[in-house]
């Protein structure tokens, strides 16, 4: 897996159904990384269904900040999507066991973004010519499985799905955040 400079880098966020928190990630990275210069490039992965679009009150609040979700649409999370991810985003701690259970090498490259954003800003900028996969072994020193067992409100970006819009803007925003604050220590 050669990630290197100049070459897109793929991150897969992954929710349960795919309908709010990983499509509206996706498009804040499409949207803010090409901005940044930076390489990331979002896709957006279901554990169950991937059926449908963000409802609107998704899309709606999304173009208040100028952002069109457009085709994010999210894929079933497959093998092949997993394998083909330099790295893996999950909403939830129950996302990151759903995926490493059934793609146990994925292990290195996953975690809940929130637990990610708290290691990249810990840990040393990736070099210039370091492999991805290189750093991340770095930035998820000492993690154990134990880590993401249970529930966490630390590491768990709650579901707006069925929500009211104030719900929903609560998630955007904490969504807009974290992943403003992935790029430029991934990049």
């Amino acid at each position: 897996m050669g990630h290197g400079w100049g070459v897109g880098i793929d991150v897969l966020f992954v929710c349960t159904a795919g309908r709010c928190r990983s499509p509206i990630a996706a498009a804040m990275l499409d949207t803010y990384a090409p901005r940044a210069g930076s390489p990331l490039i979002g896709r957006s992965g279901a554990l169950v269904g991937a059926h449908g679009s963000v409802p609107p009150v998704g899309i709606t609040l999304m173009r208040e900040r100028g952002l069109e979700l457009g085709g994010h649409r999210s894929l079933p999370v497959t093998a092949a999507s997993v394998a083909s991810a330099a790295l893996v985003l999950g909403m939830e701690r129950e996302h990151v066991r759903a995926v490493v259970d059934a793609h146990p090498d994925a292990w290195a490259r996953t975690f809940t973004l929130k637990d990610f954003v708290r290691r990249v800003e810990k840990a040393a900028v990736r070099g210039r010519h370091q492999r991805f996969a290189d750093w991340l072994e770095h930035v998820g020193e000492g993690r154990t499985r134990d880590d993401v067992a249970g529930a966490s409100p630390e590491d768990d970006i709650a579901d707006p799905y069925g929500q009211r819009a104030s719900v929903w803007r609560e998630v955007i925003d904490e969504l807009d955040d974290l992943v403003r604050r992935t790029i430029p220590n991934v990049s």
